[in-house]
């Protein structure tokens, strides 16, 4: 049996994310957020496409429009579609496959120069100030690295550019826009109800050495720097997958653990996976060679 959904019902709140993405994908804006809530928004355009159908407009995703909606590309999943994703042991760590180390993203993304200023002249504790490149040769960082990289599927998804653009490493960016490509492709882009990132100079959160200034260093030998400060790592979902705190269960709202295998794919580690402090809604860049 396939799911079926209604205003009050007892509806997994992915597959109400599924539902919503479909409506937003086809045109029906009146679903205006894809949230994981079957309510009158929702209820609206699920009439529309009734009627654009020549259905009943019972406002209910049930069979005849579950129908139309597979003719018109919707992917329908079985009831039992969770039975082996909904605990904490999925998706599994993927073997070879690591949280960068401080060497690697140096040596690969560049070894920067960096400052704090004091934290009333920060935008949030953890903020650096990023420099020139550890040899010097680099005056700007940041300039030479840095780029804009556009993301078709982040268009208007919470968090993200209007136009889905996002600022990051030049060597990510390829990466970055394969891996939602690949999402799209296999029709997993309901998972997706917010962004953030990417580049975001910072240490870890929680790990800014203290309030006052501090004097220039190098990010080869400032471990506790974020993969954001390199413009590597990127966040999903973060209402729903809190630092420090389990990442959401399947098929609860803003899971987004189906995207983990594509993900470790394509060389992104995932922090749901980190030994300590799981941070659900991070992908961090972790092999160039996938």
């Amino acid at each position: 049996m396939p799911f079926f959904l209604e205003k009050g019902g007892r509806n997994p709140s992915l597959e109400v994310q599924r539902w919503q993405y479909f409506l937003k994908k086809h045109g029906f804006a009146e679903v205006a957020a894809v949230d994981g809530f079957y309510g009158e928004k929702t209820v609206t355009a699920t009439t529309l496409f009734q009627r654009q159908h020549g259905l009943a407009t019972t406002g209910k995703l049930d069979q005849p429009t579950l129908e139309a909606a597979r003719a018109a590309g919707y992917a329908v999943v079985p009831d039992d579609f969770y039975a082996d994703k909904s605990t904490e042991t999925y998706p599994a760590r993927p073997a070879g496959l690591n949280s960068p180390s401080n060497e690697w993203r140096n040596e690969t993304f560049g070894c920067f120069k960096f400052i704090q200023r004091e934290l009333q002249f920060r935008n949030r504790p953890e903020e650096i100030v990023i420099r020139g490149s550890c040899d010097d040769r680099i005056t700007d960082w940041e300039a030479n690295n840095i780029v804009r990289a556009v993301v078709p599927q982040l268009a208007g998804v919470p968090g993200a550019a209007a136009d889905g653009t996002i600022r990051c490493h030049r060597l990510a960016a390829s990466k970055i826009q394969e891996l939602f490509r690949r999402w799209d492709e296999r029709n997993l882009l309901h998972l997706v109800l917010s962004y953030a990132g990417t580049f975001d100079a910072r240490y870890k959160k929680g790990k800014s050495p203290g309030d006052g200034p501090q004097a220039a260093q190098q990010s080869d030998a400032a471990g506790a720097l974020s993969n954001h400060s390199f413009g590597t790592a990127f966040d999903i979902n973060a209402d729903s997958n809190p630092f420090a705190a389990r990442p959401a269960l399947e098929p609860g709202r803003g899971a987004l653990r189906e995207l983990v295998a594509d993900a470790n794919g394509l060389g992104f580690f995932w922090g749901g996976h980190f030994n300590q402090s799981k941070d659900g809604m991070h992908f961090e860049l972790a092999r160039l060679d996938a």
